[in-house]
């Protein structure tokens, strides 16, 4: 048995590694094409962009070893369909789920590998990355902005931006919209007409002038109060690294935090919630009800229960997508012999259009999760529990043949 289960992991080895190949050529030929757009338009120096490139492909494999996995399992067991070698297996005595006992194992070792991947080495990549592509965008923000009129940009630490329109000849901004929050206050909304970003060579300090708009706050000593400011002239100064050194960002995203820390933030929101509770029992007990205070401590649970929300979806997102690697042999192996063609085109279209639903799957469970419409861990298990027993269909399917 053992020659035959290293038969069968044999004729895996070549079609995973095929399909790693192909596949990751494709995501980095992409990203290549933005890298150059920074060569050519932001006089970035290469290094710098080499190193963003090294941090992306954290990203790249932790979608792309799942996805190897089914091209690679289609393409083996079509193949040893094709040749009757499978019908061969089957004569000796051999259950489907025996034949393919070898590449279930392997893809349990792959899902553990995974886990540990996406939760130890893809949050700091990912945050890395993050960090010089806002270094990036700080050495020309105009640049940076070009094509993306009336997009949300997170690009800059701790702002959000979006503008509604640009003149590129003068380099002034239209209908700017930004959110700004510094640690340990509440963030702040800025409207404006007009603006500019204004840069200094020789310093690390990026001005954003701008004109004729409001602040909108709220007090962080008296939290039912609101307060809204109008301006003429308006100036708001980033500091940043002009060496583009990665470690300049200071504020997290929850993509580029381990599980650990994210339960951590967590629990500290959870604590924070039943304090507000508590304030709330306390207020609606009282004679004269302050019900701008209650509104406000309601939305501060509110808020809160909604991070909670995105941090769980994180933690399980991180889980779930490894584990698609075992579901895809569950569909790859019956697929593949089921199809009964060793064409290269066969098997990577089927993987793909596979992947692509399993895909949509997470993406739409994420946009409900985040919504709250369900719970985190069924938002991104889902693609799983839906064509995990698909899987078992097909296998049972194929064994009866």
């Amino acid at each position: 048995m053992r020659i035959f289960n290293r038969y069968v992991i044999r004729e895996h080895v070549a079609p995973f590694f095929f399909a790693f190949s192909v596949i990751m050529f494709v995501f980095i030929l992409k990203l290549m094409l933005d890298i150059m757009d920074m060569v050519i338009s932001k006089d970035v120096n290469i290094i710098i962009l080499a190193k963003l490139l090294w941090y992306n492909l954290a990203w790249m494999i932790a979608l792309v070893v799942p996805m190897s996995v089914l091209v690679a399992t289609v393409m083996a067991f079509g193949r040893m369909g094709a040749s009757g070698e499978v019908t061969a297996m089957k004569a000796s005595g051999l259950s489907m789920f025996r034949i393919a006992f070898p590449i279930i194992g392997i893809s349990i070792l792959i899902t553990m590998f995974m886990i540990w991947f996406n939760n130890v080495v893809l949050p700091q990549s990912n945050y890395k990355a993050t960090s010089l592509n806002a270094a990036i965008f700080l050495k020309k923000p105009m640049l940076s902005l070009k094509n993306k009129e009336r997009q949300f940009i997170s690009d800059i630490q701790n702002i959000t931006i979006r503008v509604d329109s640009i003149d590129y000849q003068t380099e002034e901004m239209n209908g700017i919209t930004l959110f700004k929050r510094e640690k340990g206050t509440k963030q702040t909304a800025i409207r404006a007409e007009k603006g500019r970003f204004i840069s200094s060579p020789n310093t690390s300090f990026l001005t954003l002038a701008l004109k004729n708009g409001e602040i909108h706050q709220i007090d962080d000593k008296i939290s039912d109060r609101y307060i809204r400011t109008q301006f003429k002239d308006f100036k708001y100064t980033i500091e940043f690294d002009s060496r583009l050194d990665t470690s300049h960002r200071a504020s997290q995203s929850d993509r580029t935090k381990t599980s650990d820390v994210m339960r951590a933030e967590i629990d500290t929101l959870k604590a924070i919630n039943a304090r507000n509770l508590k304030r709330i029992e306390s207020l609606s007990g009282e004679e004269n009800v302050n019900k701008a205070r209650i509104l406000n401590f309601q939305r501060d649970i509110d808020s809160n229960n909604k991070n909670i929300s995105k941090k769980l979806i994180e933690i399980h997102k991180k889980n779930s997508i490894p584990f698609g690697a075992i579901i895809f042999v569950l569909v790859g192996a019956p697929l593949g012999i089921l199809v009964r063609r060793s064409g290269v085109s066969i098997g990577i279209g089927m993987s793909i259009g596979f992947f692509m639903l399993y895909y949509l799957f997470l993406i739409g469970g994420e946009s409900a999760g985040d919504r709250m419409l369900v719970d985190p861990w069924l938002a991104m298990w889902a693609p799983n529990l839906i064509l995990g027993p698909l899987g078992i269909l097909l296998f049972i399917y194929a064994t009866r043949r």
